[in-house]
């Protein structure tokens, strides 16, 4: 009976191999061949370059990110510049087309210019307390007179008023308007000015026929984010934890954008401006979005809000 023994002469190989390659390993520097030294040298180098560019393109030192987004906003701007130029032929012939109207139309003066506001006003639930008819100046369409007036209402009534003037039968245009906050709501001091000789521009007319249903479905979509927010409201204040004295701060505005937002407090020392994560008081801003600010106070946090108006 024999017995024949097979050695794992692959294992040894590998073993010898791997014993090779650490005793290269230790070898001092000294001891490198210039071959060995130039091909270390030409994997640091490319290593090192792989890195700093990889960096150079995540920190956008270049500003290619900042210039393609620049870019883009040229070309929309760009874009919403050429539809307003298709637009004008159609407001060309609308306006071509008023001069007629206003020729055939019954002389307008000054008694129709309060006789109209002041049915607006009734309208829109404005409490008229002065209408002064001023002089007029100017020539030809450009004839203009003020009006002034004096009122008492409060915010949501006061916008109805100012969108209602779209739709009178001749250009009334606000030129200034003065709203101050007493006990009884908002006092109103507002100089219109009347322009019977040009009439508002129709909706049709400021629709091309010839536009893009993209660039109308942009333009609804502008038309749905303005909302507008009663400034003159007294704020709503959410706690949780233990309550805080909300009487002293007061939300006066908001402004936001893609990277940061800004809010307006009306404060017992003053107005002023803060953003996500500043100090305020006792109190830090922890958020800032649409709803309002969230203040935070050890445990305890409230919300300041807007009053939305319409």
């Amino acid at each position: 009976m024999s017995t024949t023994f097979f050695e794992p002469r692959g294992a040894a190989h590998v073993s010898a191999g791997f014993s090779r390659w650490v005793k290269c390993a230790r070898t001092p520097f000294e001891a490198w061949s210039r071959r060995r030294r130039w091909l270390v040298a030409v994997t640091l180098a490319v290593l090192v370059f792989g890195l700093g560019a990889y960096g150079w393109t995540a920190a956008d030192l270049a500003g290619l990110v900042a210039s393609r987004a620049a870019l883009a906003v040229s070309t929309q701007r760009l874009a919403d510049a050429r539809h307003a130029l298709a637009q004008l032929p159609s407001l060309r012939r609308a306006t071509e087309a008023m001069p007629a109207t206003a020729s055939s139309a019954v002389p307008w003066n000054s008694a129709d210019d309060v006789r109209i506001v002041s049915e607006l006003a009734t309208q829109s639930g404005v409490a008229l307390l002065a209408v002064e008819p001023g002089t007029a100046s100017g020539e030809g369409v450009e004839r203009m007179r003020a009006l002034q007036l004096t009122a008492r209402t409060d915010f949501v009534h006061l916008m109805a008023f100012f969108h209602g003037l779209a739709q009178l039968p001749v250009l009334i245009v606000p030129g200034d308007v003065t709203v101050k906050q007493d006990g009884k709501g908002l006092a109103v001091a507002a100089t219109l000015q009347v322009y019977d000789a040009l009439r508002p521009a129709p909706e049709i007319a400021l629709t091309s026929a010839h536009a893009s249903p993209d660039a109308d479905e942009a333009a609804n979509d502008d038309d749905e984010d303005v909302v507008f927010f009663d400034p003159f409201a007294k704020p709503r204040i959410s706690t949780s934890g233990e309550p805080g004295d909300g009487s002293q701060l007061r939300l006066v505005g908001l402004l936001r954008d893609r990277t940061r937002g800004l809010a307006l407090i009306d404060t017992p020392d003053g107005a002023t401006t803060v953003a996500a994560g500043q100090q305020l008081g006792v109190e830090r801003v922890t958020q800032l979005d649409a709803l309002g600010i969230t203040l935070a106070n050890g445990g305890a946090t409230r919300l300041l809000t807007l009053t939305e108006a319409s």
